[in-house]
């Protein structure tokens, strides 16, 4: 890896997933949100690209901005930076890229870093026809390894 943090200015696919709904609604409810959607809404937020807005009962709702839309237009590409790669990400990347791994078979000091990957829909959880849980590449994952990984 040529640098200890590469700068991305391509939304990720979960970032593209929850923009899109906003784009679809009037706003989604922030109690209506899974947990990487609310990390992606936080990132989103920072961006300037979504934001909360009290309505009707003080329910609150998670909104597309203006710079938001841009951004959809643009075909999810930012003029600023919107994820940092660090070295532990691109190593958890080809770690997954050589095969599934099971939970078990990713070192302590990775699974933070494999979890994130997945929160921002780079990796994935897939199960067997055992029951058992396997960490994947999604496209997009191997997608940007194959920019990176030059």
């Amino acid at each position: 890896m040529p640098a200890d943090t590469i700068l991305i200015y391509r939304l990720t696919p979960v970032q593209i997933a929850l923009i899109n709904r906003l784009a679809a609604s009037d706003g989604i409810a922030m109690d209506g949100l899974t947990y990487p959607d609310l990390v992606a809404h936080q990132e989103l937020e920072k961006l300037g690209f979504a934001e909360m807005r009290v309505g009707p009962r003080k329910k609150i709702k998670v909104v597309i901005t203006d710079q938001g839309l841009q951004v959809r237009a643009a075909g999810y590409i930012s003029k600023k930076p919107v994820v940092r790669l660090t070295a532990p990400q691109f190593l958890a990347l080809r770690f997954l890229a050589e095969r599934p791994r099971h939970f078990n078979d990713i070192p302590a000091q990775m699974k933070d870093t494999v979890r994130r990957l997945r929160l921002r829909g780079w990796a994935t959880g897939e199960e067997d026809a055992e029951g058992l849980f396997w960490t994947v590449l999604t496209v997009e994952g191997w997608e940007l390894l194959k920019l990176l990984d030059y």
